[in-house]
């Protein structure tokens, strides 16, 4: 219940166009209504030569005045065909419209409610921590931005159409049962529990087979993902059938779980045929007694039939309704549990905004661990001079991209500080800080978006000229001029159409149009071939002019030109020196240098 509230919770900001669109589906449960009184007088009136040519609606219970359909008319219009025929059709009409212009208004309210739960679902991702990201699978999280807000959407908004107009309809038929014979519609209504206990049951199992069908479309998505993402490996591998197989398995799984609420659902509608039979086939043995003995009329009877006939409609949608809202509450499980995720990492209420850089940067007894208990880096010690270029080095899983990590505050020291300019990086807010900073990764990230958008990306509005003068310090104008559509161009999906070493030129434009004081490099070059790096490592040097720059680097040229060079090894530093030291201190800088650069060199 708590999540359906929360879901309601999302229609309050359109109460007003909602409560229109309620009484639109009310007039269209009035006009059923109507329709079902008029069968009487066509069976006592039209259907019956001689009988009287008043055709008596119903009558005022506090004056008993018989109220007549021909008192709705113009006083020339009396016969009686003339007088069925225009009501039915004028009621059809008004129910048509009622109808249209309350489905159209449900659903473009559900529909915007929907979209702003989507719209703040993404944004509440967005600002996780790098830390949720790791928790959380990339499909897992496209399957509730996507699939699980569609599931919600389709029963706020087309299922919630179907539930007023159902309600009102079914509201206003039970009425005219009651009117037309309260004992019969008792006797016939005391059926409805052997369909409602069913229909619960089944909604529930609908409920729990709805978020796994979740999911499991949640694993499909991440399946898709990755191999999408992994290509080049998939074919350089002749994975493709492996793929294929896993991919089948999991959509065998998806198949097997939709049954099983497919299953639940189709149960449904036989079940509401058997008792709408018997309930049938009991009143044409009453009717036709009472038929007989006088007691009630043709058109009383044909009456009561039909609106009872037609009140199954509406219990039968409102059936399949529980079944969508129990699908759409079952998939809003993960979605409100993503909502309800706090961030780890919070900004204090007083934190400062950074004033620019000026003197240093300083780890001060640092320890951090991603899982409790599995401490990553122990007592880091290091104090970075404004405008000192410092290489972190060491072997795999030493911890030196986790170091330059906590400098923009992708995650907090677990105890320990880190400085900048004397203030702790927890006292100042996160965009302050980061906009001082700028990076440039080994998996460079680019949009599938202009090349004059990427370079601008975070950077704000800028000019022509400015992103060109960046373009040109990142040796990247030659070649955006040489590609089709220039800085207009589109690049693809993670700049696909580029070459590593474009890509990783047009990340040095971005940062150099960005000008921060402070710089990561996190292996900017190691994966690229003689030529480009010869150009990647140009554009770095113009780069890190005048900037304070962390490095982290395995590439001989980036380590030697460090005015330090610092050693990790198992989260705690062990070396600190030049080049020109540590490589005949014999240390575990000098082994990485005979294992990697005397190769290099050769």
């Amino acid at each position: 219940m708590s999540q359906v509230q929360r879901l309601l919770g999302f229609l309050r900001p359109y109460r007003l166009r909602l409560a229109m669109a309620v009484f639109l589906m009310a007039l269209v449960g009035a006009c059923e209504a109507i329709t079902a009184l008029l069968i009487k007088p066509i069976g006592d009136n039209v259907l019956k030569p001689g009988a009287s040519s008043g055709i008596s609606l119903f009558r005022l219970p506090w004056n008993h005045r018989e109220v007549y359909l021909q008192d709705f008319f113009l006083g020339h219009i009396h016969n009686v065909w003339t007088v069925v025929v225009l009501s039915l059709i004028t009621i059809t009409v008004v129910k048509g419209i009622s109808r249209y212009l309350a489905t159209v208004e449900i659903n473009f309210i559900g529909q915007s409610a929907v979209q702003n739960l989507r719209n703040q679902l993404y944004a509440k991702i967005v600002q996780q921590t790098m830390a949720f990201f790791k928790r959380n699978p990339t499909g897992r999280l496209i399957s509730a931005i996507s699939n699980d807000t569609d599931r919600i959407q389709y029963a706020v908004s087309q299922v919630a159409a179907d539930f007023f107009r159902n309600c009102f309809t079914l509201i206003a038929l039970l009425g005219v049962v009651f009117y037309y014979d309260w004992k019969l519609a008792l006797i016939s209504l005391a059926l409805v529990p052997l369909v409602v206990y069913p229909s619960a049951n089944i909604g529930r199992l609908v409920r729990r087979s709805s978020r796994s069908s979740q999911d499991r479309m949640a694993d499909i998505n991440n399946l898709v993902q990755e191999t999408f993402t992994g290509i080049g490996i998939v074919k350089a591998f002749v994975m493709e059938h492996f793929e294929v197989a896993r991919f089948k398995a999991a959509t065998h799984k998806l198949l097997h779980t939709n049954m099983r609420w497919i299953k639940a659902q189709a149960a449904t509608p036989p079940l509401m045929d058997l008792l709408t039979m018997i309930t049938v086939s009991g009143l044409l043995l009453y009717e036709r007694n009472a038929i007989l003995h006088q007691t009630q009329t043709l058109g009383d009877f044909l009456g009561f039939v039909y609106a009872l006939f037609k009140m199954g409609e509406p219990i039968k949608r409102l059936t399949g309704v529980n079944n969508a809202v129990q699908q759409a509450v079952g998939a809003s499980e993960q979605v409100f549990q993503f909502l309800q995720v706090t961030p780890e990492m919070q900004e204090k209420p007083d934190a400062i905004a950074l004033p620019p850089f000026e003197h240093e940067l300083v780890f001060d007894h640092v320890d951090f661990e991603y899982e409790p208990g599995v401490p990553l880096l122990q007592n880091v010690n290091l104090r970075i001079k404004k405008g000192e270029v410092v290489a972190l080095v060491g072997s795999s899983g030493a911890g030196k991209t986790t170091l330059a990590s906590l400098l923009p505050r992708f995650y907090d020291v677990t105890h320990g500080r880190l400085l900048v300019d004397g203030h702790d990086v927890r006292d100042i807010r996160i965009a302050s800080l980061r906009s001082q900073i700028g990076m440039v990764t080994q998996g460079t990230i680019l949009f599938n978006d202009t090349i004059f958008n990427n370079i601008c990306y975070g950077n704000g509005s800028r000019s022509q000229a400015e992103v060109e003068t960046a373009a040109r310090a990142a040796l990247a104008h030659e070649f955006i001029l040489e590609r089709p559509g220039g800085y207009q161009g589109m690049i693809g999906e993670r700049g696909q159409r580029l070459s590593g070493g474009q890509r990783q030129r047009l990340a040095i434009a971005r940062a150099l149009l960005k000008n921060s004081p402070i710089l990561i490099l996190d292996e900017a070059t190691s994966e690229l071939d003689t030529e480009s790096e010869s150009l990647v490592q140009k554009a770095l040097g113009n780069l890190m002019s005048g900037r304070t720059v962390l490095v982290i680097a395995h590439r001989l040229s980036t380590v030697r030109r460090a005015d330090r060079i610092v050693v990790l090894d198992r989260g705690t530093i062990s070396e600190v020196g030049t080049h020109e030291d540590l490589v005949t201190r014999g240390g575990i800088y000098q082994r990485l240098h005979e294992l990697q650069f005397v190769d290099a060199e050769a």
